[in-house]
């Protein structure tokens, strides 16, 4: 099989893999419908960013299922769950966010596991994520109130030669070290904007996660997404790409552009 990874915008991308369309964090509203995030340390930013680069239509054709890492509302939103059919498969990350699914209608919900669950001949493995700075969860997401959990993923099939790991919403930790020694991926998506906050620091990963990825998993082909779309981010694309010529990444390191597809 051919593994495809289509960056739509922030978080949200179609992986094709084992021959199955997944859509993952689907997040389809309109540029500037949320307002800005009072915490940021960039101030006065609405989210997201941009526009869709494509149409909903366009996105959702061929989906198979949806992975909803964990339910932010740059992850999952209304817009999404009035546009994706509610009969659709979707997997969120544990018993919490699947009921908070099905009370949106939607009646095929399933939950990621640690030793993996089978979906049209594609296992998908739970993987940790730790979304802001150690011990210091509670006193970021309880005030908001806000879940502080997210779920990555490892996807395996016997019909692809190679691995894909979905790191989502975290910064280096021990669990994401734990996940590539475990499943030894070829492919890993770093959510890599470092959105941070103000009096706190970074929240998903920044240069200097992405560096311990890659000494982690040297020969793996790493990928940059939830690039540029939501306001409290400070890595850019372009200081990205500022790094990765700097530094000699250009084989190791893929930063797509919103409506790109990378072909894996």
């Amino acid at each position: 099989m051919s593994m495809t990874f289509k960056q739509i915008r922030s978080a949200t991308a179609v992986l094709t893999f084992g021959g199955v369309r997944f859509l993952i964090d689907p997040w389809f509203a309109d540029k500037g419908a949320f307002p800005p995030i009072p915490i940021a340390k960039t101030k006065g930013r609405a989210s997201p960013m941009t526009d869709l680069p494509v149409s909903v239509e366009e996105i959702l054709a061929g989906v198979d299922a949806v992975v909803v890492t964990h339910l932010h509302f740059d992850h999952f939103d209304s817009t999404a769950a009035e546009a994706i059919p509610k009969d659709m498969p979707l997997f969120g990350q544990d018993e919490i966010d699947a009921e908070e699914l099905r009370k949106m209608g939607f009646s095929d919900v399933r939950i990621l596991r640690d030793e993996g669950v089978v979906f049209k001949g594609v296992t998908l493995y739970r993987t940790a994520c730790l979304h802001g700075q150690p011990g210091r969860i509670a006193e970021l997401y309880d005030p908001l109130p806000m879940r502080g959990e997210v779920a990555g993923v490892v996807f395996v099939s016997p019909n692809e030669p190679k691995k894909f790991y979905l790191a989502a919403d975290t910064i280096w930790f021990e669990g994401v070290r734990a996940a590539i020694e475990c499943h030894r991926p070829e492919v890993i998506a770093l959510n890599a904007a470092e959105a941070s906050c103000e009096n706190y620091g970074r929240i998903i990963m920044g240069i200097e996660d992405i560096e311990a990825v890659h000494r982690a998993a040297p020969e793996a082909t790493l990928i940059a997404t939830h690039m540029d779309a939501v306001g409290h981010a400070e890595l850019s694309r372009a200081d990205l790409r500022r790094f990765i010529v700097e530094n000699h990444y250009e084989k190791t390191l893929l930063v797509p552009e919103d409506g790109e597809v990378l072909s894996l």
